[in-house]
């Protein structure tokens, strides 16, 4: 017998005791950890896409302002380091405490989850934000996030790191207006694809704005190319402008689009909603219909019930109206939704007091009352219109019914394709497949012309990679219906090796289904010149048109062959583009160089040295959020803190006559002091988009008899980033204390060191290092402008374009259908004009021309 204690015997599928499960085992998220945790249940992912969807929630509440009344204008800049701004004249967000949870409100928005002013409390009427997280999940996943509130004649300021409060609500100066500026910069932590902002997108999404919200004016900049170009969005007549926009190049079949327009009330949850219905339609001579659907302003890009009843209603209409006037004979078709909506422009605004949404990010309206109140609304709309309108009612029913006839020649012709592929042997010959089966591991290049199609097989990778050389150029799908694009031979050719059938319809016909996708990379191999180019276009026209399903699912790319080809001594190099190569140009000019200090004969080591050169372009690139305004870099980062390496946060300028000189200003307190210094809280103030001024309106009795002194304040957003950046150089030795450049030399680099050709150059300031290097660079480089993929052998091909571990992909997305439509029009359409003039207005944009 054991003296041991009695035990359970350990059974093999019973876990040690240290391993059970109790509440020991339980965790809780506090505060904003949640959002960082699981961004994708907040911002729907860390993406490119949920990057931008950050954008849309600050937005979406100054927008929110304007629909209660109080905000006429927004303004939207992207800053040299990568942060934004988005600032309004709202009323302000509350900074007052609040009764019950005795902090400001301003502080509750940003830092608690599901807290707000948009459950019923008054606050707002319609609103985009419905659950409460917006702002806050924005707080949670930036670097740092920073609030101006300008209300009660008060400036209001706090700032957050990464959803922490890092300084709490003060008051920093006189307001003299009201309003919200919110400034953040996203967290490369979480954003771990991206953190770059796309212009073209926000620019889309304020210019959509603007048409949803006659007399809204937004302002947006983008301080991040050399010479920004400041865009202003303001659409008197709203939704009406929108549908013109969308029709922009086509011919429309009525010149003055049909606008619906309904408010009424109905009872949900037990509780009467207000809805606010606004339709706006016009067609056009196109084959491919467009419809837009918001709530709210949001833009639900995958419908809802508003679409739905709104889709019910366009179809019964029109055939109703064609029954009643017997415009349809025995023999025609039945008119189905897909045959009313060919060649349809049209956007879908509801304005709902209490709207449901499939998600936080709003992509599908829910609320079921919708559907039967835009139903109900656009059917009564239309049937009056068209009533009082007959001669356009009639051709939008002829072009229905033609629509219809060329459905069905299509669905033959179809059926033809799908039977052509499931006998004699399926896929086409001049396909060279890949032996994998698994379409998630397929990749398919699409090759302009047999020559190059030649060297992509002998050089792919057999296992995975497909290729399908495409001989001429294919038929432009934009100018042409569905039945006479599938007698297209190379048409054919491509939707039989993708395997999806093509356009709308039934699976069973010959209709998209994007689950049989052979591959789940398509990828558009074409030379980088004037026919390269036009191919990819056209390619890109077809399957946007036809194959739109693949591009939702990202599974359609371009190649992207490299741009350069350096040679310099033994080595050569392609290159994908400029930044790339200006990061060789510095490489190659810290090799054979030695950077010493001569105040005591230091050599900085090579690992060193390319630390520094590193450090020094990026804080040159970030200068420009400084030089702009006038000041000169070397003076700004030698105002810096000398114990921490801070930067001023904003420089005054100031203009008396024609001397301009400059001020630095650490923080805000720095500001609010400055302006009190020089008066500029009197009545002679006002406070403009360029800044604060002492220009305004002089009354009579007080106009000044010398040089009027006119004096801006603007914010440096990029000095975090640049403080980061100097305590990195500091930490590789060299001095940072100074940026001027001095009486004598300080530093020397020295070119061949060792070499009987050594070239010593002295230098006075530190940002001459990398000047120097980047010249260094150049010396004996020859550089090449690459421009075909014919120019390369089958190994170089799949080494630069075609190896995964080495190509460069760009996934084809539609980040903006109606620009994407609009484009595409614009370029494949039959309207000349307008071509011509984006060429003329584009082309002194052209880098590199091939003619």
């Amino acid at each position: 017998m054991s003296d041991a204690p009695d035990s359970v015997p350990n059974q093999a599928n019973q876990p040690p005791i240290s391993d059970a499960y109790d509440a020991s085992k339980l965790g809780k998220l506090e505060g904003l950890e949640a959002v960082r945790k699981k961004p994708g249940m907040y911002i729907g992912g860390t993406d490119e896409r949920a990057l931008h969807h950050c954008v849309s929630e600050v937005l979406d509440n100054s927008v929110d302002e304007h629909l209660a009344g109080h905000c006429s204008k927004i303004e939207v800049a992207i800053h040299v380091d990568g942060s934004i701004s988005i600032r309004d004249n709202g009323r302000g967000i509350p900074v007052d405490i609040h009764p019950q949870y005795g902090i400001p409100g301003v502080e509750m928005v940003l830092t608690t989850l599901h807290s707000g002013g948009k459950y019923g409390q008054g606050g707002y009427k319609f609103s985009g934000g419905t659950h409460g997280v917006g702002a806050k999940c924005v707080n949670a996943v930036s670097e740092w996030f920073e609030v101006e509130v300008s209300r009660n004649s008060q400036v209001h300021h706090m700032k957050f790191e990464r959803g922490k409060t890092m300084k709490k609500l003060e008051v920093i100066g006189k307001a003299r207006g009201t309003g919200t500026l919110i400034t953040f910069k996203p967290d490369a932590e979480i954003f771990k694809e991206t953190t770059v902002f796309q212009s073209s997108r926000i620019s889309q999404r304020l210019r959509e704005l603007a048409f949803l919200n006659s007399g809204l004016e937004i302002l947006f900049t983008d301080e991040r190319p050399a010479e920004p170009k400041p865009e202003r969005y303001y659409y008197k007549d709203g939704v009406e402008e929108f549908v013109k926009q969308l029709n922009q190049g086509k011919t429309a079949l009525h010149p003055k689009p049909v606008s619906i327009r309904k408010e009424t009330k109905v009872k949900t949850d037990e509780k009467e909603a207000e809805v606010h219905v606004e339709v706006v339609l016009q067609y056009n001579d196109t084959y491919n219909d467009q419809v837009l659907c918001y709530t709210n302003t949001i833009h639900n890009p995958d419908g809802g019930t508003h679409l739905s009843g709104f889709r019910s209603a366009l179809t019964r209409a029109i055939n109703q109206f064609s029954k009643a006037n017997n415009l349809l004979k025995d023999k025609d078709p039945q008119i189905t939704g897909d045959d009313v909506r060919e060649g349809l422009a049209a956007v879908i605004s509801i304005k709902h007091s209490d709207p449901k949404f499939e998600s936080q990010t709003k992509v599908k309206l829910l609320s079921p009352e919708v559907e039967s109140i835009v139903g109900s609304v656009c059917y009564e709309g239309l049937m009056l219109y068209f009533e009082t309108n007959p001669p356009v009612a009639k051709r939008i029913v002829d072009k229905a019914l033609n629509a219809a006839r060329a459905r069905e020649a299509a669905r033959k012709a179809r059926e033809t394709v799908r039977k052509g592929a499931l006998s004699g042997g399926g896929l086409p010959g001049k396909l060279a497949d890949c032996s994998e089966r698994d379409p998630a591991l397929g990749e398919l290049y699409i090759v302009e012309g047999d020559s190059a199609g030649g060297s992509a097989k002998q050089g792919r990778d057999r296992r995975f990679q497909a290729i399908l050389p495409l001989r001429g150029k294919l038929i432009n799908t934009e100018k042409a219906r569905l039945d006479k694009v599938l007698s297209n031979e190379e048409i054919r050719t491509l939707i039989t090796a993708v395997g999806t059938g093509i356009g709308e319809g039934d699976e069973a016909v010959g209709g998209f289904n994007a689950d049989k996708a052979r591959y789940h990379k398509v990828i558009i191999m074409t030379d980088a010149d004037v026919d390269g180019s036009h191919i990819r276009t056209l390619l890109l026209t077809f399957l946007y048109r036809q194959m739109k399903g693949l591009i939702e699912r990202g599974y359609v790319y371009i190649a992207q062959p490299p741009l350069y080809k350096i040679k310099r001594k033994k080595r050569e190099q392609y290159v994908d583009n400029d930044e790339q190569l200006n990061r060789i140009l510095l490489e190659l000019g810290s090799e054979d160089v030695v950077l010493a200090r001569l105040a005591d004969s230091h050599v900085f080591a090579p690992a060193q040295v390319d630390k520094i050169v590193e450090n020094l372009a990026a804080l040159e690139k970030l200068g420009a959020g400084v030089t702009r305004y006038g000041a000169s870099l070397a003076e700004y980062l030698d105002a810096q803190d000398p114990a921490t390496q801070a930067l001023p946060r904003y420089v005054a300028r100031i203009r008396e006559g024609n001397k301009e000189t400059h001020q630095f200003l650490f923080d805000e307190h720095a500001r609010s002091k400055f302006l009190t210094q020089h008066g500029l809280n009197a009545d002679l103030t006002e406070q403009n988009e360029n800044g604060i001024s002492s220009t305004a309106p002089f009354p009579p009795d007080k106009k000044p008899t010398g040089p009027i002194k006119r004096v801006t304040i603007h914010e440096i957003y990029e000095s975090t980033e640049m403080a980061k950046l100097l305590k990195a150089i500091a930490a590789t030795g060299l001095d940072t204390a100074r940026f001027a450049a001095s009486e004598a030399p300080r530093f020397t680099i020295t070119e061949n060191a060792g070499q009987k050709s050594e070239n010593r150059i002295e230098l006075r300031s530190p940002l001459e290092i990398v000047t120097t290097i980047r010249a260094n660079g150049r010396k004996g480089l020859s550089i090449q402008r690459y421009k075909g993929l014919g120019e390369m052998n089958p190994k170089q091909l799949f080494e630069t374009t075609m190896d995964p571990e080495k190509r460069r992909l760009l996934k084809v997305n539609i980040a903006d259908a109606a620009k994407a439509d609009a484009l595409f029009t614009l370029l494949m359409g039959d309207e000349v004009p307008p071509r011509r003039q984006f060429i003329e207005d584009n082309a002194l944009n052209v880098q590199y021309l091939d003619v």
